[in-house]
Parts: structure tokens; C-alpha cells; sequence
């Protein structure tokens, strides 16, 4: 870069000048200052939660500046980082998300950060075993993670107490989830459309894809090379018929319509208390939490049931901050990114709401000192979690477009859930052996 514009940015302090510069690894802002760049997708909401960890590391590290340069939208998020380190420009530290693990992993654009973990005073073995190792391959350690969540079923306390019904727990069946829902499912004047649901059937897949795993069954072979086989197989169907006969069958969950985002009505009535068991996840709490504070709503958390012959099982959502192998700074963005997943970052993440932390002892004094009781039942559901098919998979996202075909065909047009399944999985089979 030219000398003139550098010493340009640092006359006028301006932040994009340099960043602009030190993309090449060169270029210092005013008084000389080292600047590192962090990206993520994050709301300006979550970014303000990190501000505490980035100062108390400027402190540390006196001379060095970091410049938060937040992307709003996530799919431009991952082309702007691809293309900056592609060119030779990349971020020192960028948010890495589960599902970008595996791209990202193949094309070997980002440092292994196991050497350097202990000596940036973040041990590896002070993280959740599941959690880490969504984004390792063999040794290697991607990204440290900074956050995740298990998908739950919440439900109303009220609406159970008003019936008289025990509260769920953990490692409930299929028929238990059903009596339950029914119970819960009340049309007051008889007109046929209830004025209480007993749940709700969200057609996006990462809100039934536990629903498969807890009935035995799964979308793709282990090795992720096909869902012929896996998809259309006996324990999968049966889950699958399940899911789609809360709808079409028992009617205890209004019906989704392929033509708008099905979580929005379905949302609004858990919110308005006129659906008792809702499948979501930790990221939910931010939107309620003053009604919970105030007692305006009264919540638990339970697992997903399962089959008689499986065990429970949800997909953990998680993402970590990441090292570029080409980072002109390589030592203080190691250190900037363990900052940002940290202990004390993490404590100051968890007052928000938005997730839990991927440390154990962490999260563990956090659910310790709440009063709600939902963060211990969180806590209880991370032992039964598995990385989800994005943290394997690089064509994943591709699949999962192909997914919520499945609700829509059986749910509103009425098809069998069999026949299906095994269109789906062919569609999948096409799509993976490109």
C-alpha cells in the first residue's frame, strides 16, 4: 500500500482508511496503533455484549486497537469473508458458525488454534467435549467456540397447571408428548379451530431434526453421503408420521402453511399463552425475558420425546471466533479471538439470554443462580446433544433447502409420508453426489 494514503489514515484517525490498509498487514492507525479487524454477522445488540472483552483486551495489549466491522446480513457475511481472505486481505478474527465449519475446514483458510490455546490463556478442556469438537477435525481446533444452544421443547407452566397436568421431563415418549398435547388442545365454543394448541409442527428443519434423531431415525447416512436408506428408513418414517399427524391427524397443532414463516403465528400464540409446547431454542429468551422477569409468563424446558425404542437427542447450534491462516497478526488475533470466547465474555454474553456458554463450569454457576429454573434445564439437555448435519457437511445448506418439502407435501397436500421421504431422499442423493 502507499505510504501517502497510510500516513493519510493516520492524520485523520479514520477507521475504514486504515482498515483498508491493514487487510495487507501494514498499515498502523493514529499514535502508531496496531489495528485488528473482527467481523461477524452479529446484531449491533450482540456486538454491544462483546464491547467489555475487547476493551479489557485494548488494556492489556496497550498500542492495539480493534475495529468491530459487523456484516447484517449472514449469506453476505460468508462471501465477504471468503473473498477478503481469498485476496489477501482477511480479517485477523471473524465469527465462525457451525454450519460454515465444514467450507471452511476443506479449503484450509483457517489456523489451528490447539498450539496456541494454552499459551492465550484459554485451555481446550474447559470447553463442553460436544461443543469443541464441532469444530475440530482430528487435533485441530477451527475456532474457539463462544456460544450454542440444544433445541428444546418449552412449554407454559400455566396452561398445565389450569389442567392439572404434571409438568413433562426429560425422556418422555412419543405417546406421552401425544396425551399431553391433547389434553392442552381445547376449541371452547365448538367451532372446530381450537382456542388453545397443544403444541406447534414449524416446518423448518432445525426444529424437527431432533424430533428424527429422538424416533431412531436420521436425513443422512453416517458418512453424510447419501439419505437413500436413511431418510426413507422405517425409524425416520415413523418419526416423520408422528411430527406431520400432530397436524393432520390429532389436530393438537394448527397446520403450516408453506407460504409465509411459519414460526411467526405460531410464536405469537406460546407468546400470547395459547400453545403450550413450543420446539425453539435458548435464542428465544431475549424476546421474553422481560415478561418472564415480571412473572407475566411462566416457562420450562423439557427434551424432545422419543421413541420407545430410542433415546432423546438434539442438534447443538453453535459458533466460535476463528483465526485466518494469513492474519498479518497472527499472535494478538489468537488472543483477541480467546478473549472473545473467554470466561468473562461469556458471563457477560449469558446476562442477555441469547445462548449458553460453552464452558461447563460456567454455565453451571449461571444456572445455579437462576431463578427461573431454565437454565439448568438447558443444562440437562447438552449431554443428549450432537453436532447438527451443517457442522459436518459442506453442501448442507443445499439439503436443508430441500427439507421443509417434506411438512409441506404431507401436512397441506395430504401426501403419504413414505412416498415422500423417499423422494426427498433421492432429491438429496442428487444434490451430495455433485
Amino acid at each position: 500500500m502507499p505510504a501517502a494514503a497510510c500516513a493519510r489514515a493516520a492524520l485523520v484517525r479514520v477507521a475504514v482508511g486504515c482498515v483498508a490498509l491493514a487487510l495487507s498487514g501494514g498499515c498502523r492507525g493514529g499514535g502508531d496503533d496496531i489495528v485488528l479487524r473482527m467481523t461477524s454477522w452479529q446484531s449491533p445488540q450482540e456486538n454491544v455484549l462483546d464491547r467489555p472483552a475487547i476493551q479489557a483486551f485494548e488494556r492489556a495489549h496497550p498500542g492495539v486497537r480493534v475495529v468491530n466491522e459487523p456484516v447484517s446480513n449472514q449469506a453476505e457475511y460468508r462471501e465477504k469473508v471468503i473473498t477478503a481472505i481469498a485476496s489477501g486481505s482477511p480479517p485477523d478474527v471473524l465469527l465462525l458458525d457451525g454450519i460454515d465449519v465444514p467450507s471452511f475446514a476443506d479449503a484450509g483458510v483457517l489456523l489451528d488454534l490447539t498450539p496456541f490455546a494454552a499459551r492465550a490463556g484459554l485451555a481446550l478442556e474447559k470447553f463442553f467435549p460436544n461443543v469443541l469438537a464441532m469444530f475440530a477435525r482430528g487435533d485441530t481446533v477451527l475456532a474457539f467456540p463462544k456460544g450454542f444452544s440444544p433445541v428444546v421443547y418449552y412449554y407454559n407452566r400455566a396452561l398445565f397447571d389450569a389442567a392439572g397436568l404434571p409438568y413433562p421431563t426429560d425422556g418422555w415418549t412419543f405417546d406421552d408428548f401425544l396425551r399431553t398435547a391433547k389434553a392442552l388442545t381445547i376449541d371452547r365454543d365448538g367451532d372446530g379451530t381450537p382456542e388453545q394448541w397443544g403444541t406447534a409442527v414449524d416446518r423448518r428443519f432445525h426444529t424437527w431434526q431432533a424430533m428424527i434423531w429422538s424416533g431412531g431415525g436420521d436425513i443422512l447416512a453416517p458418512d453424510g453421503s447419501r439419505a437413500s436408506g436413511t431418510l426413507d428408513a422405517p425409524a425416520s418414517v415413523r418419526a416423520l408420521e408422528f411430527l406431520t399427524s400432530l397436524a393432520v391427524v390429532h389436530k393438537v397443532a394448527p397446520r403450516p402453511n408453506a407460504f409465509r414463516a411459519v414460526s411467526g403465528n405460531e410464536t405469537r400464540l406460546f407468546y400470547s399463552g395459547r400453545l403450550a409446547l413450543l420446539p425453539s431454542g435458548h435464542w428465544l429468551i431475549p424476546n421474553i425475558k422481560a415478561q418472564l422477569v415480571r412473572g407475566q409468563l411462566a416457562l420450562g424446558v423439557v427434551s424432545f420425546p422419543r421413541a420407545t425404542d430410542a433415546t432423546a437427542a438434539t442438534p447443538l447450534f453453535a459458533s466460535g471466533w476463528a483465526v485466518p491462516r494469513n492474519t498479518a497478526h497472527r499472535k494478538l488475533a489468537v488472543e483477541l479471538a480467546a478473549a472473545l470466547a473467554g470466561e468473562a465474555a461469556q458471563r457477560q454474553r449469558l446476562a442477555a439470554g441469547l445462548e449458553l456458554a460453552t464452558m461447563p463450569a460456567v454455565q453451571a454457576d449461571f444456572a445455579a443462580r437462576d431463578s427461573l429454573g431454565l437454565e439448568a434445564a438447558f443444562l440437562r439437555q447438552v449431554a443428549t446433544g450432537r453436532a447438527p448435519w451443517g457442522a459436518r457437511i459442506a453442501r448442507f445448506r443445499e439439503v436443508e433447502a430441500q427439507l421443509p418439502d417434506i411438512i409441506d407435501r404431507v401436512v397441506i397436500r395430504h401426501e403419504r409420508v413414505a412416498d415422500v421421504a423417499r423422494d426427498v431422499a433421492r432429491r438429496l442423493d442428487e444434490i451430495l453426489a455433485r
